[in-house]
């Protein structure tokens, strides 16, 4: 491949998606709506919306006057005078408070794009250059700033913001929510749609992107507009979102950009399913939890089996290979559900000692049906067992040192997995079950 020239990179730089929202500081708040609002009698007085950053994500309200009873916290709606729309509120007191968000304009405008404003995503390098500003307007050369998938009939366009890696140097610091990234999403052929038929997309990506990475990010305050770049519609809503990190503890490596277009195009029409996105939604969410690197790792082993579990009624009572009743009988334990569904995708469920020593330790001491030796269903099931059920003992498993970790490698491994077959995604992936592996060592899915 030739290098590209710096004069060539300039010239071939295009210019960056502008957010609706402008990009904000590492936890500063995003202002929503500055303007009148409706008062007592008629009156308008001053107020603000803005989007919170830290601690937490959410809507907060404020009016700048001292016409009220201080006393007073009954008011349910605020009438945003400027944008002729009313938000739904709640108050702290007379003249502050928080809210849930809202949809406004109209669902059933015929839209020409959607700008979204994606929070906390880590920075990979696109397909095309982008020409910046920096802040004191002198031109800025992003290299590969820019990604571009189409897919389903959808074109949706990623620009990375200038100053990531300075606003992401920091991240680990504090618990702050940052918008990184400005996305349009357009129909491939040029044609119109509504927002119902975006709603589903904007969910795909929000939680699918959130399962390649383990942790939650979003692509928050879609904004609507026609052919002539008019706001016909909009939400503002609270994000599910972790804060900022700098690392990924997910199975996607984030500068695999051929996995994240096959993940895409097996994502957005599951979603377009209400019956199959419901079932993804809900395993992917589990998935996500117990991919996580944070909060008690018993935990992320019960949210990750809850999520085999699902996968597994999925894959044996809703396909009729079992009935409900044979799915609950002795004759077919949970280590020997999990087993077949793991065989069926191609799972190695070796347990090695230079992989998962804690996990081999206890594998070897157990005893299995038949002459085979314990195998890593056997083991992530026997120590979910002993964590759940009270009239199991749990001290062998407390005993031998770094075994509920492993176990907990295990399971999400196998958690993602599971998952990424359901859709039928056959690109690459990182063994979540292995902590030694190089950065960026991936392997094709074991069914590809």
């Amino acid at each position: 491949m030739r290098r590209m020239s710096a004069s060539s990179s300039w010239r071939n730089a295009e210019t960056p998606l502008s957010p609706v929202y402008p990009f904000n500081a590492p936890g500063e708040s995003i202002t929503l709506y500055n303007g009148q609002v409706a008062g007592p009698a008629g009156t308008a007085v001053p107020g603000v919306v803005q989007y919170d950053c830290s601690p937490k994500p959410g809507i907060s309200w404020r009016l700048h006057t001292e016409d009220y009873d201080p006393t007073s916290t009954d008011r349910t709606e605020l009438s945003l005078l400027d944008l002729g729309f009313e938000l739904p509120v709640s108050g702290t007191d007379a003249v502050s408070g928080w809210s849930n968000g809202t949809s406004y304009g109209d669902p059933d405008a015929a839209l020409d794009r959607v700008v979204a404003h994606w929070f906390n995503l880590p920075r990979w390098h696109g397909t095309a250059h982008l020409e910046a500003r920096a802040v004191d307007g002198t031109p800025l050369l992003v290299a590969a700033g820019r990604s571009v998938y189409e897919v389903d009939g959808w074109k949706i366009t990623l620009d990375v913001r200038p100053d990531h890696k300075a606003v992401f140097s920091g991240v680990r610091q504090a618990d702050v929510y940052v918008m990184t990234h400005a996305m349009e999403i357009r129909r491939l052929n040029g044609t119109t749609f509504t927002a119902a038929e975006v709603t589903p997309v904007l969910g795909a990506l929000h939680v699918g992107l959130s399962f390649a990475l383990g942790r939650w990010v979003a692509p928050a305050l879609p904004v609507g507009q026609n052919n002539e770049e008019q706001t016909v519609w909009g939400q503002w809503g609270p994000m599910l979102c972790d804060p900022a990190r700098r690392i990924s503890s997910g199975w996607w490596y984030p500068e695999d950009q051929a996995s994240l277009v096959d993940l895409l195009a097996c994502l957005l029409p599951a979603f377009h399913d209400p019956c199959k996105g419901q079932a993804l939604r809900l395993q992917m969410q589990y998935a996500i939890t117990a991919i996580d690197d944070r909060g008690f790792v018993e935990q992320r082993i019960m949210s990750g089996a809850a999520g085999m579990e699902h996968v597994m009624w999925q894959e044996f009572v809703l396909t009729g290979r079992l009935t409900e009743a044979e799915f609950t009988s002795r004759a077919w334990p949970a280590h020997r559900k999990l087993r077949t569904v793991l065989t069926d995708a191609g799972a190695d469920l070796g347990v090695y000692e230079d992989r998962l020593p804690a996990a081999a330790a206890f594998a070897a001491r157990q005893q299995v049906d038949g002459d085979r030796s314990a195998d890593g269903a056997d083991i992530v099931t026997r120590v979910r067992n002993r964590l759940v059920h009270p009239k199991e003992t749990q001290e062998p498993v407390y005993s031998v040192k770094g075994l509920v970790t492993e176990i907990w490698l295990l399971t999400r491994h196998y958690l993602v997995l599971l998952v990424l077959r359901s859709i039928g995604y056959r690109g690459s992936y990182q063994d979540l079950s292995r902590t030694n592996r190089w950065v960026g060592q991936t392997e094709l899915v074991p069914w590809a």
